[in-house]
């Protein structure tokens, strides 16, 4: 049976056809999915079941009419989108040590050292940026937001806007930490000037 009839039947309700394919992609995808990212078996049995689900949906909301790949190639494209998804939320809830963000991200020379009072100068210029800078940073560094999640909670036009403006709000900490270690009444370590 070809590809585009598969999708027919399924679309009228063909529960065979569903099943058929179900079967005949499985432990394919078990082991490739495990293998490449890393998922344990109930992830990767929970991945697939999505994968077909959404598979399904597709199809039954006529947003998938014809393939230009094949059903595998499609389904292994679906379970890859879902494992990074999980990928990233874990990583999201991963606690982030403000104080390696800062030195990494804002402090440019790590090689001059690690004092506290650079790190302390940092800080202050992450509080001194302001709203919604300081929100749009941190949501993105610390909470490893997407750009399309930034858009979305920070009501920005559509996430080029987000991306262009958590730019813009970078430049705006480096400037002010440049400030903050060039004024006088900060003790600047030495190799920092």
């Amino acid at each position: 049976m070809m590809q585009s009839e598969i999708i027919e039947k399924i679309r009228s309700g063909g529960q065979a056809e569903l099943a058929w394919i179900y079967e005949e992609y499985r432990q394919e995808f078990l082991q490739w999915i495990g293998k490449e990212y890393r998922c344990s078996s109930d992830d990767c049995k929970d991945i697939y079941q999505l994968t077909i689900l959404i598979f399904h949906d597709n199809i039954k909301q006529g947003k998938l009419e014809h393939l230009v790949s094949s059903v595998k190639t499609y389904l292994f494209g679906i379970g890859k989108n879902i494992a990074l998804e999980n990928m990233r939320k874990e990583k999201r809830y991963t606690p982030i040590n403000q104080e390696k963000w800062l030195k990494e991200y804002l402090i440019d020379d790590t090689s001059q050292g690690t004092d506290e009072s650079v790190f302390e100068l940092a800080k202050t210029a992450l509080e001194k940026l302001g709203q919604p800078c300081q929100k749009l940073v941190e949501m993105f560094y610390y909470e490893k937001k997407t750009i399309t999640e930034i858009a979305t909670a920070m009501q920005y036009k559509n996430p080029e806007t987000a991306k262009n403006q958590k730019c813009k709000c970078m430049a705006r900490l480096r400037k002010i930490f440049d400030i903050e270690m060039t004024k006088p009444q900060n003790v600047v370590p030495h190799g920092y000037q």
